[in-house]
C-alpha cells in the first residue's frame, strides 16, 4: 500500500465521511485542509470545535481571510459572548421538533423514564401554545414559565383559544391543580410542579444565564443555520469541552436537532436553491455529543446536497450505552459514511475494526528455499585426512494465492502523525496530509457583527418579574 494522491469528486462530498484519529495524530492540520479546499471553492461549512480555544478560532479566521471569505464567518460561543454571534436554536421547527429538541436535555431511562415522560408532556402543550400566539421564544422565557404558575396562567389567559394547542394546555394545566381539602378550591399541586420542571429548569439554567445567555437569547439573532447553509457561510461552534462537558454536550445535542429541521426544510425547497457546492458540516469530538435520533440525518443531509464529516477516536464509541447509543447506531452511522479516513490509532480494537472494513484482496505469496550439501569421508593413507566425497545444491518455490488484509491493524498503529489511510470508492491508499501553514494577523479576534433589526418576542422571562412579586415563586 503505497503513498498515493486522493482526489474526490464532488458529488462524492454528499456521501458522507468517517474521520478516526487519536489525540497528537495530525487530525487538525487536517481539518485545516478541508476547510482551506472548502473556502477556495467558495463552499459554506459549519465546524464544530471540540478544543473551543481562541487559536483555533484565530486559524479559522486566517483561513477565511486568505481565501477572501472573511465576511462569511460567523461564530457560536456559548464560553464567551464577546467573541462570539448570537444564535437561538428554538426558533426553526414545529413544536413537536423544538420539544424534543428541549427534551435532549434530559437523558435517562429506568425510574426516571416516568417523570421523563412526564415532563415531555408538559413541555410539549406549552410550546405547542406558544408557537401558535406567533411570537418567538427563548431559553428565558422557558426558564421563567418552567418556574411560574402565574406564567402560565398568562399563557392560558392570552393563548389563542380556538387551537388544538390551546385545549392541550388547558388539559395539562388542569393536571397540574388539585382540590384544595379545606376550601375546596382548585390549587398548584407543588408536588408535581416540581416533578414535572424540576429538572428542566436546572439544565435551561445554563443557557439562560451567563455567557450561553448572552449568546443564545436573542428573539432576531445574527445565526439562523438554514440560512447559513443557503449562503454557503463559515459557521465556527466552539464547545467548550473541557471545563463544561455536560453543557457543551448539550448545547451540541441541540444544535444538531436544529440542523436536523433545517435539512428537512431544505428537502421541501427547489433543488436549485440547495446549497452549492456541497456544504460541509464537520464534527469534531461526535461521539461526545452523538444521539441515536442523529441517524436519520447522515440518511437525509445527502438530498439536501450537505456532507457531514463526523471524527471520533475510537469505533466503540459509537456504541457507548453509558452516553444512550448502540450497536445498532453505529452500524448506521459506518454504513451511511461511504467514505473512511483513519489517522494514527492507539485502540487496537479501533485498529482491528478499521482492517476489516479496509477489506482483503487476493494476494500472492512467494516461499523461496536454497539447500547445499557436502559429503566428507577419511582419506586412505591418513585418518586425519577428509576427502570431499560429494557436494550438492538445491533450490525450490512455491507459490500460493490467498485472500489477506489491504491494510493490517498494525498498518494503523504504525502511521506517524500527519499520514492516514483512506478507505472509499477510490479504494484503500496511505496518505501524507500536507502541512497547511498559517500566517498570524494580529493576536484579535476580529469577525463580522450585525445589529439586528428589533423583532419583538413573546417576553415571559421579563413578565417573571412582575408577576413575581410578592409571591413565593421561584426562578429556577
Amino acid at each position: 500500500m503505497a503513498n498515493s494522491q486522493l482526489f474526490l469528486p464532488a458529488d462524492l462530498m454528499s456521501r458522507h465521511c468517517l474521520g478516526v484519529a487519536a489525540t497528537g495524530s495530525g487530525k487538525s492540520n487536517f481539518l485545516n485542509l478541508i476547510l482551506k479546499q472548502q473556502m477556495m471553492r467558495g463552499g459554506g461549512v459549519i465546524h464544530i470545535d471540540g478544543k473551543n480555544n481562541k487559536d483555533a478560532i484565530r486559524e479559522f479566521l486566517t483561513l477565511a481571510k486568505q481565501h477572501n471569505r472573511w465576511h462569511d464567518v460567523r461564530i457560536i460561543n456559548i464560553d464567551d459572548a464577546a467573541h462570539s454571534n448570537t444564535y437561538n436554536p428554538l426558533l426553526r421547527g414545529d413544536a413537536e421538533e423544538i420539544t424534543t429538541r428541549i427534551m435532549l436535555l434530559l437523558q435517562g431511562g429506568g425510574k426516571d423514564s416516568y417523570f421523563r415522560s412526564q415532563a415531555g408532556k408538559a413541555v410539549g402543550a406549552i410550546i405547542g401554545l406558544m408557537r401558535d400566539m406567533g411570537l418567538p421564544f427563548n431559553f428565558s422565557d422557558l426558564n421563567a414559565v418552567f418556574s411560574s404558575e402565574s406564567l402560565l396562567r398568562y399563557l392560558l389567559k392570552e393563548g389563542p383559544k380556538d387551537t388544538e394547542s390551546y385545549a392541550k394546555f388547558r388539559i395539562f394545566f388542569d393536571q397540574l391543580h388539585e382540590d384544595d381539602k379545606r376550601t375546596g378550591m382548585r390549587v398548584l399541586n407543588t408536588k408535581v410542579f416540581q416533578h414535572t420542571f424540576g429538572d428542566l429548569t436546572g439544565k435551561i439554567a445554563s443557557y439562560d444565564r451567563g455567557e450561553a445567555g448572552r449568546v443564545l437569547n436573542a428573539y432576531n439573532p445574527e445565526v439562523d443555520l438554514l440560512r447559513a447553509i443557503k449562503e454557503n457561510q463559515l459557521v465556527y461552534i466552539g464547545l467548550p469541552m473541557l471545563s463544561k462537558a455536560e453543557v457543551a454536550s448539550d448545547f451540541a445535542k441541540i444544535l444538531l436537532s436544529d440542523l436536523r429541521t433545517a435539512v428537512g426544510q431544505l428537502q421541501n425547497i427547489p433543488p436549485e436553491e440547495r446549497p452549492s457546492p456541497t456544504f460541509l458540516v464537520l464534527m469534531d469530538e461526535f461521539s461526545s455529543y452523538a444521539m441515536s435520533t442523529l441517524a436519520p440525518l447522515f440518511e437525509q443531509a445527502r438530498s439536501a446536497n450537505i456532507s457531514l464529516f463526523p471524527f471520533i477516536q475510537t469505533i466503540s464509541s459509537l456504541s457507548d450505552k453509558d452516553r444512550g447509543l448502540s450497536q445498532d447506531f453505529a452500524y448506521k452511522i459506518l454504513g451511511n459514511t461511504l467514505s473512511k479516513i483513519s489517522f494514527g490509532l492507539k485502540d487496537p480494537e479501533s485498529a482491528e475494526m478499521m482492517s476489516k472494513m479496509a477489506g482483503q484482496a487476493l494476494k500472492e505469496f512467494v516461499s523461496q528455499s536454497y539447500s547445499e550439501n557436502l559429503g566428507f569421508a577419511s582419506g586412505d593413507q591418513d585418518a586425519s585426512m577428509l576427502l570431499t566425497t560429494n557436494r550438492g545444491r538445491g533450490y525450490s518455490k512455491s507459490t500460493r494465492v490467498e485472500y489477506d488484509a489491504v491494510a493490517r491493524p498494525e498498518d494503523f498503529t504504525n502511521l506517524k502523525t500527519g499520514e492516514a489511510i483512506y478507505m472509499g470508492p477510490s479504494g484503500v491508499m496511505r496518505l501524507k496530509v500536507p502541512f497547511v501553514k498559517l500566517k498570524k494577523d494580529g493576536d484579535a479576534l476580529d469577525f463580522p457583527r450585525f445589529r439586528m433589526p428589533l423583532v419583538p418576542g413573546i417576553g415571559l422571562a421579563e413578565k417573571y418579574g412582575q408577576f413575581a412579586v410578592g409571591s413565593p415563586e421561584r426562578r429556577g
